[in-house]
């Protein structure tokens, strides 16, 4: 079982990132093919803090 990173703001980020998924109509599944291409990683908690940021900004800076 993978570990909850302990980032200072991660439950913001995983907060923000949900409203962004949803304002979007993301699925998790989308989600998480997004994250396979972009980073390699199949789950927001592998993420770094900077790569959960770099996330979160693709998101917003996408149109739905």
């Amino acid at each position: 079982m993978t570990e909850k990173p302990t980032y200072p703001n991660l439950d913001n980020l995983m907060s923000s990132i949900d409203a962004e998924m949803q304002r979007l109509g993301w699925t998790v599944e989308l989600g998480r093919e997004h994250l396979w291409k972009l980073y390699g990683k199949r789950s927001r908690l592998l993420l770094t803090e900077e790569e959960l940021e770099n996330f979160l900004l693709y998101l917003q800076l996408t149109d739905s």
